[in-house]
């Protein structure tokens, strides 16, 4: 256990080290008040014991300042003394403090107090382990429940908060937003002939494929659902969406023979994409923005499949920005 002892007197400091290096403790010599707060914030100790007659700053004024200062990590502190009143007590109690020790001090009665503060300082060792843990364990938790298991992309439930959230952030700002709904062509031909293995290795490599594309840490890609992606491109207008959306198109096209290698079946997968843009506003909500999106790519399919259509439905100025 590491202990900071403040204390003046150099004959009181050469007795009580002493008899804290004996029980097996680190100890860190402060001399002052001053030098006291400054190796506590170096040093990081699991026991502070303070002389209260100190200069610069008494023993009771660094108790309060060392509580202020660091109010999520509590510290022991032992008040050292010659005072014995009720009302020097009580006054180092309110000061933060959490023992007293009377001078002279006695080896016995200090050890004990080491002994007890060391299990104190183990105990708060562990809970420190085990609320790093917890607080890790919760946010996997929080990643997995916004989630898709198989292709590591965020869920339908992320995109419903997602797409309201950066609405709204799009209304107040008066910037474009921007969709696209991406689909696997003829995906289900894919899985009846090649099976689900195949047809989920599909899936993981285009999320890989598209988040080559979708580089910025705020554009979201979610699983819309089976074969269906989502992506929400902010402060994001309808001639880069569409750039991104034909750059993902041709990577998917180009992808064809690496998916023939790994799953030893030759493939032929292609995309279709609908695009949609807008600045919101009150004359849509995001809901109907995303059936936009969704349209367009019915219009894709519809023409062939493999290819980029824009919605023409958001009449506002963002379309042709």
């Amino acid at each position: 256990m590491k202990v900071l002892l403040a204390e003046d007197s150099r004959t009181m400091m050469l007795t009580t080290s002493a008899i804290i290096k004996k029980s097996g403790h680190e100890v860190i010599k402060a001399y002052d008040g001053k030098e006291a707060l400054s190796l506590y914030g170096s040093e990081k100790p699991d026991l502070v014991i303070l002389d209260v007659e100190m200069p610069e700053l008494n023993g009771f004024e660094v108790a309060k300042i060392i509580r202020s200062r660091d109010e999520d990590n509590w510290v022991p502190i032992i008040f050292l003394t010659g005072f014995v009143e009720d009302k020097h007590l009580s006054q180092g109690i309110e000061a933060g403090g959490d023992d007293y020790l009377t001078k002279p001090v006695s080896p016995l009665v200090l050890n004990a107090k080491l002994k007890a503060m060391h299990r104190i300082a183990e105990m708060q060792t562990r809970l420190r382990y085990i609320t790093k843990e917890l607080s890790s364990t919760n946010k996997e938790l929080q990643m997995s429940v916004i989630t898709d298991p198989l292709t590591g992309a965020k869920n339908r439930l992320y995109l419903d908060e997602c797409i309201k959230r950066e609405w709204y952030r799009a209304m107040r700002n008066k910037t474009a937003l921007s969709l696209l709904l991406v689909d696997v062509d003829n995906f289900k031909t894919l899985n009846d002939s090649n099976g689900h293995q195949a047809g989920d290795t599909c899936l993981i490599d285009l999320v890989k494929l598209i988040n080559s594309d979708v580089k910025r840490s705020t554009d979201i890609l979610c699983r819309y659902g089976g074969d269906e992606f989502v992506i929400v491109l902010p402060d994001t207008s309808a001639i880069n969406s569409m750039k991104i959306a034909e750059a993902i198109r041709k990577g998917v096209e180009n992808y064809n023979t690496e998916l023939a290698k790994k799953t030893e079946i030759p493939v032929n997968i292609s995309v279709s994409i609908g695009s949609a843009t807008c600045i919101p506003d009150d004359s849509i909500s995001y809901s109907d923005f995303l059936s936009y999106a969704d349209k367009a790519l019915y219009a894709a399919k519809e023409a062939g499949r493999n290819c980029v259509v824009k919605s023409e439905s958001c009449n506002n100025k963002s379309v042709a920005a």
